[in-house]
């Protein structure tokens, strides 16, 4: 057997193991809880959509989720206007856009037989058709004159000089296609052979919009700029794009009479610096990202941020995995929610 000292030394050695033991699976397991807290919210970060973040609708694809059809089968609408609808009609073209008039009249022998008396009075039925061919074309002929020494010499008309080969209301139509109707060079092309029969290519097309169309525009367009400072409110938002590879952003400054899109190869302080300028004294509305908030802290800005991105944020610390980050985002979330009802 062993002695009294021996037992008490062999049982501190395995006590001292043992505490050992306990104190690396200790850190061990919380080194683990940090790692699954890392990842419980890279997770989160991971889903964000645009009902929880600043991104865009058109991101949400990427995480969509099908949602649960209601049982049984859906309730059909009923053709045509719906109950409470208010009935629209169109209203007719004003004279000034009438080409031609045609009256109608009851013959005589009915007149007679009813006993009717004519009064002044018309119902009108307008009948709307495209003429048979909706350009007019002018052919501009220059006599070639021929000197002793066989140089060629045309009639000076200083009004055909450098001009596109289309007219102001045609250029204006070909401008209103591209920018309000969003179609493509390819598009407008089409339309000029298809249906105009005019013979024109998708690079003659662009050159039209962004020389002859934009340089008309040039003198508005600054204009506006001149008056966004003068504006009691302004909004501001932006968002980026790709032109041959690189990155560029669109800036919109909008008010409550005017709307300016600008852009620019930078998303800093310096856009608004440029647009809005440092002498503007209404109030901004816009998101709280850097550049915008940098505005306000070094030009004394009267801001409102944007309460809709704010609230997607809290939503979005409402799925945070710590407990008490959760808890105070659903109060803040709930005070959201009284402050709006309050307020309509």
């Amino acid at each position: 057997m062993t002695s009294k000292d021996d037992t008490i030394a062999e049982l501190r050695r395995l006590v001292e193991k043992q505490s050992k033991q306990i104190e690396a699976q200790g850190l061990r397991i919380e080194a683990l809880t940090n790692e699954v807290e890392q990842l419980k919210l890279q997770l989160a970060k991971a889903a964000k959509d645009s009902s929880n973040s600043s991104k865009p609708p058109s991101s949400d694809f990427m995480n969509s989720t099908k949602q649960k059809k209601k049982p049984g089968r859906p309730r059909k609408k009923r053709v045509g206007g719906q109950p409470g609808h208010k009935r629209q009609q169109r209203e007719p073209l004003p004279p000034d856009r009438v080409d031609e008039t045609i009256e109608y009249e009851i013959n005589d022998k009915e007149i007679d037989r009813l006993e009717l008396m004519p009064t002044d009075q018309f119902e009108t039925i307008q009948h709307i058709e495209l003429p048979d061919t909706p350009i007019y074309v002018t052919e501009h002929r220059l006599r070639l004159y021929g000197s002793p020494d066989g140089s060629i010499y045309l009639p000076h008309v200083p009004e055909l000089c450098g001009q596109p080969i289309f007219g102001p209301r045609l250029l204006a139509t070909i401008g209103w296609m591209k920018s309000q109707a969003h179609c493509s060079y390819t598009t407008i092309e089409e339309y000029f052979n298809d249906v105009l029969q005019v013979p024109v290519s998708r690079g003659y097309l662009s050159k039209l919009c962004t020389d002859v169309v934009s340089g008309s525009l040039a003198d508005a367009y600054e204009e506006v700029r001149r008056a966004i400072p003068q504006q009691p409110q302004l909004g501001s938002d932006e968002t980026s794009f790709k032109n041959n590879g690189r990155k560029n952003w669109v800036w919109c400054i909008s008010s409550a009479v005017l709307t300016v899109f600008h852009i620019a190869t930078s998303r800093s302080r310096a856009v608004l610096e440029e647009l809005v300028g440092d002498e503007f004294v209404g109030y901004m509305n816009f998101d709280y990202f850097s550049a915008n908030c940098s505005f306000v802290w070094n030009y004394a800005i009267k801001a409102q941020y944007c309460w809709a991105h704010l609230i997607r944020d809290i939503r979005f610390l409402i799925e945070h995995p710590d407990r008490k980050t959760e808890v105070w985002a659903g109060q803040l979330l709930d005070q959201s929610r009284r402050l709006f009802s309050a307020w309509l």
